[in-house]
């Protein structure tokens, strides 16, 4: 590649970044956009700045998991420049995807040549599987935790490879690191990908005691920061009432082991590779009965196993040969890690918006594979132009159509009603689509159409307790406590320490006429710190009706409800759960 083509590299993987992704300027808020930016508090708190540290990623009212804070500053800033409107943090995601973009030539350009270095960053620039990250505004977390990793990665090896690592560049690293790791837990995995690199693809002709010796106080402080990032968070969650990490939904009401967990990462193998390599199919929602909850041992998860061995196995045999490709799948796999399932239990099973960073990987082994092809080829055929004709059409017409479903697919994130609507289409075995075009339905009064997705989703799946919950709030809230009790009584079945709906389930049953469940149910939301109040006037009138049963006194059950059927309006409050996933 010429000076000239190499000056306007950059600029035109920027502008297959923009093209693929600026449709969704026109996007709104959507999925956990409406509970992290448009109806969180902090946003419109203006004496929260100086708490955003000590503070949950998610509101305390939905979960209080998570610890972002430098995510939740950015929100907070785009919120006040741009007045609340979604456009503004649509634009902010926009430029961070070309930024990531520009970083991944950068990058890749170390590792690469020329020609290759470029193919790669066009297939991430125009990568499908990115679409979620950037359309939802709260993948801004993702590309704030990729333009850092990739930054610091760059700088490491712009260094590492002309020779020993400068202090300023040590320090930079050291600031991109705690930057990554603030915007979202997933940063912390730099050390790693910088140890890849050391070992991999950085050359170097002293022995490694000295280069160990050399690199040891860097790593160290890396390793520090890493633990006092760990340190902060736990403390500000426990502050929380939060402790760890919060599982996926239907890990916690199967009580599946962390070996069924591992097992169930493993059957998700799969679909990664086909994320990263063959985008066609997306979807907003992964999960039972679509994905495979493993409770015990099965046929499910071997291809999965005997995937990740063999490309683990390739990589190792490459490394030497091809040390790109084993670079490459190193990254891949150590990005992949927070949210796989692997190690710690996460709240999703599998989230597209993950693999932003895993997708580095992809494309640094797609463009070593560029250069072995194009070697072989010229082995065989010599240099054809009518070859590079044919080979520079195929990627043109390659990155053409990732541009063009990666633009169509960010229009799917518009709104909820378009997003939820397609997840069902994409996505119809999977029970959290049906559930959360059901919640949709019923916050926009389509109560029939709600009752019907909420359906659907209980015959797909009927573990998840806060869809049985708010079936069971939906029914109560127009007075049908009849159907709504099985529900109530099937969700602290799942889970007897589930923390809504407590006092709701009392006055159910206070209002069907069974006074001594009543009672006892009462006594048990006290516990959990139900609105005392409302709880002791539950007790007084199941003891009421119960003494007055005894003495065969005629009272009907109406009488505590009102002429339309419905319990008093004393009745606990509840919050309203969230339709995303905390730890995705």
């Amino acid at each position: 590649m010429n000076a000239r083509a190499r000056r306007w590299a950059a600029p035109a993987i920027a502008l297959l970044a923009l093209a693929s992704s600026l449709v969704g300027i026109a996007n709104g808020f959507t999925y956990d956009d409406r509970y992290i930016v448009e109806m969180n508090p902090v946003m419109r708190d203006a004496r929260a700045w100086g708490r955003l540290f000590a503070s949950s990623y998610w509101p305390r009212d939905w979960g209080g998991d998570g610890y972002r804070p430098l995510t939740i500053l950015a929100f907070k800033i785009e919120y006040v420049l741009g007045g609340g409107r979604a456009f503004v943090f649509h634009a902010v995601n926009i430029v961070l995807y070309v930024a990531v973009a520009v970083l991944v030539l950068l990058l890749a350009r170390r590792l690469l040549p020329e020609w290759a270095a470029w193919l790669a960053a066009a297939l991430f620039a125009v990568h499908p599987v990115h679409v979620e990250a950037v359309a939802n505004v709260v993948g801004q977390s993702e590309l704030l935790v990729a333009a850092a990793l990739l930054g610091a990665t760059v700088l490491y090896l712009r260094d590492r490879i002309a020779g020993e690592l400068r202090p300023r560049t040590a320090a930079a690293v050291l600031a991109l690191y705690a930057i990554a790791c603030f915007s979202k837990e997933n940063g912390v995995v730099l050390p790693a990908m910088l140890g890849a690199a050391e070992l991999l693809v950085i050359p170097n002709a002293a022995p490694w005691p000295e280069r160990i010796r050399r690199l040891r106080p860097f790593y160290l402080a890396m390793t520090l920061a890493a633990v006092a990032f760990v340190a902060v968070r736990a403390r500000v969650l426990s502050d929380h009432g939060i402790g760890g990490f919060q599982p996926f939904t239907p890990f916690s009401t199967l009580h599946i082991s962390a070996g069924d967990r591992v097992l169930t990462a493993f059957g998700v193998v799969p679909q990664w590779l086909r994320l990263l390599y063959w985008p066609v199919h997306l979807s907003s929602e992964y999960g039972p009965p679509d994905i495979e909850i493993a409770q015990g041992w099965s046929i499910m998860p071997v291809p999965g196993i005997a995937l990740l061995v063999a490309i683990l196995a390739l990589a190792v045999a490459l490394r030497r040969r091809q040390p790109v490709i084993t670079f490459g799948a190193a990254v891949v796999c150590v990005t992949l890690l927070p949210a796989s399932n692997f190690i710690l239990p996460a709240g999703i099973v599998l989230a597209e918006r993950t693999l932003l960073l895993p997708s580095v990987g992809a494309v640094l082994i797609a463009g070593e594979l560029f250069v072995a092809g194009a070697a072989w080829a010229r082995a065989r055929v010599g240099e054809s132009r009518a070859w590079t004709r044919a080979a520079a059409l195929a990627a043109g017409l390659l990155i053409a159509a990732g541009c063009v479903r990666s633009a169509r697919r960010t229009t799917v994130w518009h709104d909820n009603d378009r997003l939820f609507r397609q997840a069902v289409i994409d996505s119809p075995d999977a029970y959290r689509a049906h559930y959360m075009l059901g919640a949709w339905d019923f916050e926009n009064k389509r109560k029939r159409d709600g009752e019907a997705e909420y359906r659907k989703a209980l015959n797909l799946f009927p573990y998840d307790p806060f869809l049985s919950y708010n079936m069971a709030e939906q029914y109560r809230t127009v007075g049908l406590c009849g159907p709504a009790l099985p529900l109530y009584r099937w969700t602290f079945n799942l889970d007897p320490r589930f923390p809504l709906g407590h006092g709701a389930f009392a006055w159910c049953l206070l209002n069907e006429g069974q006074y001594v469940e009543a009672r006892a149910r009462a006594l048990d939301a006290i516990r959990v710190g139900a609105d005392l109040t409302g709880m002791r006037r539950v007790i007084f009138l199941a003891d009421s009706a119960s003494a007055a049963d005894e003495r065969k006194a005629s009272h009907a059950p109406a009488a505590f409800a009102g002429a339309s059927g419905k319990v008093p309006g004393s009745m606990q409050k509840t919050p309203r759960t969230t339709h995303g996933s905390p730890n995705g």
